[in-house]
């Protein structure tokens, strides 16, 4: 059997440590963590395992701590910064830094509980041990651990009550140290957070009046982020000059060049809100490219690009919105950070608005380009599938293809077909269990209806998709009345409804509908774009010039090779209006603004990998060059000690098969020395068996430590596995304290990253 065989390889007669012994505490067999797990516990196993680095940018901080590292301060300056801009995996990464050099600084833990506010669990367990050694921090610190320990210990059971305590001791803080500005910075966004669960704020005054005198003391605090939210959802345009000044509080942390476009978009200026969204996702994806992080590693940074692709939607740049969606469905998915089916994701959120982009701006040619693609491949998820065939549709009629309608239609009543053999299957089901249970006429009726609800649904989704092909297909045959019957069962934003109307000859109800989609002031082009083209068919030349200068103030960002922004460049130039389009222009009050260009990349692209050469226990070499031109599946595996490497390799020497089918190479690195390798390969080997994929040696670990498969705060070899393009590009990675053990997800993903990236690196 593989497993045992694997044993033998993996496992001689004596184990060595993998760090060296003086290092280790000593503990029962029982009570050592598995090999890659941390020897602090369970908390630890989570977030950064590599070392931090000084950053740039994370805010002018000033949070006196007692600590024995030289750099401590300034570390753990740059935490508290890291927090106010909510990119806790980097704050506790900061803080972990300061514990590995000096274990027993207690705001180093309370850090870590800090950067796990919205994760109690892990939370609990770092205040805990801030709270170990809470006696060894000065006074005014003890405070804040005391504090966030009263919080996260479950006393009392009112969540209400525990948060007022938490506010009255931050409050208590701040009364017997007034100098304290972080106090106030903490106490107001912990007021802001439990004013949207359940502990109202009462006067958004009296708050602001506590930021002023942050301010006071330090202009450009970041706590101007805590503002922007206290004032978002209450009277954006108060929050205008926080939002002029919060990226450059902080420019180094995306989420605060993200927050100002909240306000921005709150006063309908898509530009300004456009320019803060990218300007994150600039800055995310240069930290995420340099640090070799996952995109959806970070927090809010999907939600952000997300919105970015609606702003530019919004404000006419089309094929900048669909590059934004394709690259978000381009990120790497795993099964712990982003799936298609968890929403919040990369993938989700760029399926979303992929489908907007593509069905609002008419863009057909790269609908149907991209129907077989991953961009728009066919899901497991139903809804998404009959998304699809809704959008290929309208493909498909815009143009003007009678055997395209005709395949989507095939495809529907497939499945159809299947929804209807569910439904009375279901049905079926029903009847028998209620006459197995004896039910009356009444409960057995009431059990059949609560089985066919949802199958019935999905019948009326299905049936009225396929109405609307009907609709389409009348169209494209000329036959107007049938088109009318039908069009209901079309589902589209109104403006594209009334062009629809427009096209089957109802003028009276495009025109109404139309001006129904023009909302006052809304500055959306979108819709006017349609209203032009409405008034300019049905002859009203005076509206239309009217609807021109209604578009004119937000013209300055239409892409003009999109379809419905072509049209209406047209109807411009035949009603003789010059150079009526207007220019960007900067408003007096965003401050100063940094070139977008300069802060990073506006996609997430793969970072190249890295290069080296290991003993392969066969008196050879291998290095990761001698794959260039082919995927490489790279697994980094703890040594013959490691039980559940084993277990890896025997899932990855089961699927060898799969992996060669699909065109991957496998290479495994192990902490293993040259002579273990050969000893253990002999054994294998002995058995007349060959092992399925290439180990090799790196008992130094420096190739560990290059590819970050390494807890540096704990000087230990982490579990790695990396999926490589043909030219050397790291396309996909996972980095653990145990291995990654899904080989099927592994291959399914590499050959869609594959597709998107790796083919022209």
């Amino acid at each position: 059997m593989i497993f045992n065989r694997l044993l033998a390889l993996l496992i001689p007669l004596a184990i060595s440590p993998l760090v060296p012994a003086e290092d280790q505490p000593e503990a029962a067999e029982d009570d050592k963590p598995k090999a890659g797990h941390s020897h602090q516990g369970e908390a630890f196993n989570q977030g950064p395992r590599h070392s931090a680095l000084p950053i740039d940018g994370t805010g002018n901080i000033s949070f006196p701590i007692r600590c024995s590292w030289e750099e401590g301060q300034q570390f753990f300056n740059q935490g508290i910064g890291q927090l106010h801009g909510f990119w806790y995996y980097e704050a506790e990464r900061t803080f972990r830094q300061i514990a590995s050099k000096d274990p027993d600084c207690a705001m180093a833990y309370w850090g870590m509980a800090m950067a796990n506010w919205e994760n109690e669990k892990r939370a609990k367990a770092f205040i805990k041990r801030a709270s170990e050694l809470q006696e060894k921090a000065t006074e005014q610190n003890q405070r804040y651990i005391r504090a966030q320990a009263n919080y996260l210990d479950g006393e009392p059971k009112d969540a209400k009550k525990r948060k007022q305590e938490l506010i009255d001791d931050l409050e208590g803080i701040i009364q017997d140290y007034p100098a304290d500005i972080e106090a106030r910075a903490i106490l107001c966004v912990r007021l802001w957070q439990f004013g949207r669960s359940g502990l109202p704020i009462h006067s958004h005054q009296a708050v602001d009046a506590i930021l002023q005198q942050i301010f006071a003391v330090n202009p450009m605090h970041p706590a101007h982020h805590y503002r922007i939210h206290l004032w978002d959802g209450k009277k954006a345009k108060v929050a205008l000059d926080s939002a002029a000044k919060l990226g450059h509080t902080a420019p180094g942390i995306a989420h605060m060049w993200h927050m100002p476009g909240h306000i921005y978009s709150k006063l309908k200026r898509w530009d300004d809100s456009a320019f803060a969204q990218e300007a994150s996702a600039r800055t995310d994806h240069n930290y995420m490219i340099t640090r070799r992080v996952l995109p959806d590693r970070i927090h809010n940074y999907a939600h952000n690009n997300e919105w970015l692709c609606r702003n530019w939607m919004t404000l006419g740049r089309a094929h900048d919105a669909l590059g934004m969606a394709q690259s978000l469905i381009a990120n790497p998915r795993h099964p712990k950070l982003n799936t298609l089916s968890r929403g919040g994701r990369s993938a989700s959120y760029g399926r979303s608005r992929i489908f907007e982009v593509l069905r609002r701006y008419e863009l057909w040619d790269k609908t149907l380009e991209l129907a077989d693609t991953p961009y728009l491949a066919p899901t497991p998820k139903r809804e998404e599938q009959l998304k699809r065939l809704r959008l290929l549709g309208q493909a498909h009629l815009g143009k003007k293809s009678l055997e395209g309608l005709q395949s989507v239609d095939v495809e529907l009543a497939t499945l159809l077909k299947t929804a209807r053999e569910e439904g009375e299957k279901a049905k079926t089901e029903a009847m028998e269990k209620a006459a197995k249970e004896e039910k009356n006429e009444k409960d057995t009726e009431k059990l059949v209806k609560e089985a066919t609800k949802k199958p019935e649904e999905w019948i009326k989704k299905l049936e009225k998709a396929r109405e609307a092909i009907v609709c389409f297909s009348a169209l494209l045959e000329n036959k107007m009345d049938e088109a009318k019957k039908h069009l209901g069962a079309v589902e589209d934003d109104k403006y594209n409804l009334a062009k629809l109307h427009l096209r089957a000859g109802d003028e009276e109800k495009a025109l109404k509908m139309s001006e129904e989609a023009l909302k006052p002031g809304d500055n959306r082009v979108l819709p006017l774009l349609a209203r032009i083209e409405i008034l300019h068919a049905t002859g009203k030349e005076e509206q239309t010039r009217k609807a021109f200068e209604l578009l004119k103030p937000i013209s300055a960002y239409l892409d003009l090779k999109a379809p419905p922004v072509a049209r209406v460049m047209a109807i411009a130039e035949e009603l003789d209006l010059g150079d009526w389009q207007a220019e960007p222009v900067l408003r007096d009050d965003i401050g100063v603004r940094p070139s977008l260009d300069s802060l990073g990349p506006v996609a997430w692209t793969p970072p190249p990998a890295y290069d080296f050469t290991l003993p392969d226990g066969t008196g050879g070499t291998i290095s990761r060059k001698d794959y260039a031109g082919r995927p490489i599946i790279l697994v980094f595996y703890l040594g013959y000690g490691c039980l559940h490497c084993a277990e890896q390799l025997e899932k990855f020497a089961k699927s060898a098969k799969l992996f060669e089918e699909n065109g991957f190479d496998v290479l495994a690195v192990s902490t293993d020395s040259e002579t273990d390798l050969i000893k253990s390969r002999e054994k294998w080997e002995k058995d007349g068996n060959s092992f399925p994929f290439p180990l090799v040696a790196d008992p130094a670990l420096k190739v560990f430590r290059q590819w970050n498969a390494y807890d540096d705060f704990e000087k230990s070899p982490l579990h790695g596995t990396f999926v490589i393009s043909p030219s050397g590009k790291v396309l996909w990675q996972d980095i653990s304290s145990d291995p990654f053990m899904d080989c099927d997800f592994l291959v399914k993903e590499s050959q869609r990253l594959l597709h998107l990236h790796g083919q022209d690196l």
